[in-house]
């Protein structure tokens, strides 16, 4: 073992450059690489001048005073190092704190009214009538949806979550990935007097509120009243959603409750209006919200409200999601440059398609799109006041409702033997 750096942490003003990387999953696969425009720090001056009657929202610096890199020899030496320090280690530690950094993340959590959403939850799933995370989810914080899935599932998915919460549509296996799906819902949605619509990825597990440096779980429709609320003010927000949990930096003083004009994906709500429709088999969240930007319309990626996926590709889990698009779309990763190559290519004045960790990547210049300006409806006044929308921070009960509320999910994969937590 050997230490070569002992230095203060990068300093208050330092940015994050890689803020804006994206989790892969469902709808994208391929992670977009920002670069040092798209970093934690350039942002608006002042958010607050936009985050009124939201939920209350405070970050302090939780970064370290100093960093230590340590090399080891052999996974022998890091055993021996996680048992000399106490430090919970795996083959997939990346860095770590000591000592152990204590976390409440699992004590507490957000709950809340069952208030059901304003515009509809969709959900378009394939092959996993049995295994649904997002509608677990949902049906915890008492927001209604419907599951959109492919005639020859129709009847397997009712006998599992029943007749009225499952929309048939008229194909199946059309080998367009999640396209024909996302596009039935979008007409569905138009047919049926929907101003908004969410389309939602069905392998998302939970949902979470970010306040003073800490993420926990929501149990109560208001994390969904809260996103409407806000992009209803506006006349032009053509996309809006949350921010994965593992792409937000909680330990970041300046950080912004939202971040405006960025690539919006996985549990997004939908301007129906738009004359846009999905298209392409991979990388079609970025796709859609290049052309929107493009247009002049804005979107919206919020970082105090955010969402908690299960991987669904190889690259990314160790025991990837049955169903969905796992075997077809993400089977073979030999295929990342091919799909980072056809975002270029209907994009190629602000996608390059980059070798980066080892993979094909694509890379988006979203600092391009800082102009476009949100616009207040004229009927929408500023109020400085604070609304949480019911969400009440509650200490989670050792049985009772809330074991219930953390259950673990039927379809979280088991760890592989990588995954092993060295102290027990």
């Amino acid at each position: 073992m050997s230490t070569d750096l002992f230095a203060p942490a990068t300093g208050s003003g330092t940015p994050l450059e890689s803020e804006r990387r994206v989790a892969t999953g469902e709808s994208s696969g391929l992670v977009g690489v920002g670069g040092a425009s798209d970093s934690l720090f350039h942002m608006e001056p002042d958010w607050s001048k936009d985050w009124w009657g939201m939920p209350s929202f405070s970050m302090g610096d939780a970064r370290p005073e100093y960093t230590v890199n340590v090399h080891f020899r052999n996974w022998d030496d890091v055993i021996a190092f996680s048992k000399a320090t106490g430090l919970r280690l795996t083959q997939k530690s990346k860095s770590a704190w000591f000592p152990a950094k204590e976390s409440n993340r699992g004590e507490f959590c957000y709950d809340g009214p069952k208030t059901d959403s304003a515009y509809p939850v969709c959900i378009p799933s394939k092959g996993r009538a049995d295994c649904q995370l997002t509608g677990n989810a949902l049906e915890r914080m008492g927001v209604s949806h419907l599951f959109f899935v492919e005639e020859k599932e129709y009847e397997w998915y009712c006998s599992n979550l029943g007749k009225e919460r499952v929309v048939k549509m008229p194909f199946s296996d059309l080998g367009q990935g999640s396209i024909p799906a996302r596009n039935f819902i979008w007409d569905w949605a138009i047919a049926n007097g929907h101003r908004r619509h969410w389309c939602v990825d069905d392998n998302i597990r939970g949902f979470y509120r970010l306040d003073n440096n800490m993420g926990r779980r929501v149990f109560g429709g208001g994390f969904f009243n809260a996103i409407e609320s806000f992009v209803d003010r506006y006349r032009n927000v053509a996309l809006a959603g949350p921010h994965h949990t593992g792409f937000v930096r909680s330990d970041r003083p300046r950080l912004s409750p939202v971040l405006w004009n960025s690539r919006v994906y996985s549990c997004i709500l939908i301007d129906s209006s738009l004359p846009y429709r999905w298209r392409g088999r991979m990388n079609e969240d970025t796709d859609l919200s290049l052309r929107v930007l493009k247009d002049g319309h804005c979107t919206v990626l919020f970082r105090a409200l955010q969402m908690d996926k299960h991987e669904t590709t190889e690259a990314a889990a160790a025991t990837p999601m049955k169903g969905g698009n796992t075997a077809t779309v993400y089977a073979d990763d030999k295929h990342r440059k091919q799909f980072a190559e056809s975002l270029r290519a209907n994009h190629p004045d602000c996608v390059q398609v980059v070798w980066k960790f080892n993979r094909w990547h694509h890379e988006v210049d979203y600092g391009r799109f800082a102009r476009n300006a949100p616009m207040l409806r004229c009927d929408i006044a500023p109020t400085p006041t604070t609304d949480d929308f019911g969400m009440k921070l509650v200490r989670l009960s050792s049985g009772g409702g809330g074991a219930e509320l953390v259950a673990k999910d039927s379809c979280d994969s088991p760890k592989s033997p990588n995954e092993s937590i060295i102290m027990q």
